[in-house]
């Protein structure tokens, strides 16, 4: 996930404000962020608590299918800008294409 934003583990760390063997701990033995610190990540990433567990889930419901889950992924890295031109354009598609 820190790769997504090209930060090593380091600067990872630093923006949350912990030492970086508390990130490595999470990457390497599979630790389990506290719950303040879930929260933090999920914020600064931008993605559910969920999918930093591992538990592809949205809204309590299974993906359909892996292109699901691809967009979605993709949506949740975007900036506000990138997102709001994503919205138009699907929006604007699914209009056309579907009548919805």
């Amino acid at each position: 996930m820190k790769e997504s934003k090209n930060l090593s583990t380091t600067q990872l760390a630093d923006k949350l404000g912990i030492q970086k063997s508390r990130v490595s701990m999470w990457e390497t033995n599979g630790t389990v962020p506290r719950q303040d610190m879930l929260f933090k990540l999920c914020e600064f990433f931008g993605v559910s608590a969920d999918y930093l567990l591992g538990n592809d889930k949205v809204d309590g419901q299974n993906p359909k299918n892996d292109v699901i889950n691809s967009i979605q992924r993709a949506l949740n890295n975007m900036d506000d800008s990138e997102l709001d031109m994503a919205h138009n354009v699907l929006q604007s598609i699914f209009k056309d294409k579907f009548g919805i």
